[in-house]
């Protein structure tokens, strides 16, 4: 009997022993599968996000181009473009929430195509001297010229110290490249590295953005004022009240301006004549795509084809991308591979592969708009998505 008794306890004791095995297998079993499956999960969830994102920047850019045979061209956010898809007319297929905002980033003067006395009369109008004016000035476009021969107040690469960064002798490409500018980063910068008042003030008046003339009907005061100071004029109120339809006669509800004598005609005293249109030449559209805890941000800039336009890095984060060819923006597709949100390559037929799915999953709204968007940029020009800007999901 007791060797019985022996027998099933050992058998017990073996079984039980398996049990444990087999539970000690099975959950690493289930956080392998977890650890490889959620990443792929994740990553085809944020392209999911991003084909959407794409989708609602075309829906967009038809919108653009509705308003622009309407009204035979477009000229400020108060013809109704500023929130393009706000109507609903355009559904997300996989549901959640999308944001499209449009701004005029052509609303502020081109950095890029101030001259020293341009630079130096800003600087003289927002209260610095003269002479440190002349060295703002000079030191800024130190930084961006192409050659490295200093200004008389200006600063090249050998006035540099060895653990500083050096002028890369191309145009800003971001405001917060002040702070490493020598001189100008002690007028711009507190003692902690934040940007101070000078800093924001300068920021509402310019744009490190490639275009060539400043849109008179986005223009805020602050820029009309700088655009008459740089001209030697004055600057009055009635500028703005003009051009926005506050004072005048307008005509059928048409509040902006298709010309600086339209503006001068409804009261305005002074009107600045070098570097201004009355279009935009450069649009910001901002398309947030939200869903369950995810979020994609996507931005595209949308203007006429310039020689001048390229891709820019934007921040340490961003990929930014050249379209050209179309009106219509698709997710970036090359011949090689290219690096996307994630860090990882990916060659370019699934990229291709992307795109068809993005195509296939819009809505038949975004569709229709994105074949008006085609029929009309025939007609106006060649505008088109020149760069875009993405961030992945948070």
């Amino acid at each position: 009997m007791k060797s019985g008794k022996n027998r099933r306890a050992s058998a017990l004791a073996f079984v039980l022993g398996i049990v444990f095995i087999a539970s000690i297998l099975s959950v690493y079993l289930i956080e392998y599968s977890v650890a490889e499956l959620k990443p792929r999960a994740s990553s085809a969830y944020e392209r999911s996000l991003r084909m959407d994102a794409y989708s609602a920047l075309n829906a967009a850019v038809a919108v653009l181009e509705e308003y622009y045979e309407i009204d035979g061209g477009l000229y400020a956010t108060s013809q109704g473009w500023e929130f393009p898809l706000a109507d609903g007319r355009v559904e997300l297929p996989r549901g959640g929430e999308m944001q499209v905002k449009i701004t005029d980033e052509s609303g502020k003067i081109p950095l890029s195509k101030l001259t020293s006395e341009n630079l130096i009369s800003i600087f003289e109008e927002m209260q610095f001297s003269t002479s440190i004016a002349q060295t703002l000035a000079e030191c800024i476009l130190d930084w961006s010229d192409s050659d490295d021969s200093a200004r008389l107040n200006g600063a090249e690469r050998d006035d540099y110290d060895d653990d500083e960064a050096f002028p890369p002798n191309r145009d800003i490409r971001n405001l917060s490249e002040l702070k490493y500018i020598q001189n100008v980063r002690d007028y711009f910068f507190d003692e902690n590295g934040r940007p101070n008042e000078y800093y924001k003030a300068f920021s509402e008046i310019v744009s490190t953005e490639d275009f060539e003339k400043v849109n008179l009907n986005s223009a805020s005061p602050q820029v009309l004022n700088m655009l008459l100071v740089m001209e030697g004029k004055t600057y009055d109120p009635s500028l703005y009240a003009a051009i926005r339809g506050k004072i005048g006669s307008i005509e059928d509800g048409i509040v902006w301006i298709k010309n600086s004598t339209e503006a001068l005609n409804r009261g305005a005293s002074e009107v600045p004549s070098k570097l201004v249109a009355c279009q935009p030449a450069l649009l910001k559209i901002e398309v947030t795509i939200k869903r369950g805890t995810g979020e994609y941000y996507l931005c595209g800039y949308y203007g006429e084809d310039s020689q001048n336009s390229s891709s820019q890095s934007e921040g340490n984060k961003n990929n930014s991308n050249s379209q050209s060819g179309s009106s219509v923006a698709r997710p970036p597709s090359n011949n090689s591979a290219n690096v996307s949100n994630d860090g990882k390559r990916e060659n370019s037929a699934a990229k291709s592969a992307k795109t068809s799915n993005a195509s296939s999953s819009s809505s038949k709204t975004t569709a229709s708009l994105a074949k008006s968007s085609k029929g009309a940029s025939k007609k106006g020009g060649d505008r088109k998505i020149i760069k875009i800007v993405e961030r992945g999901s948070r």
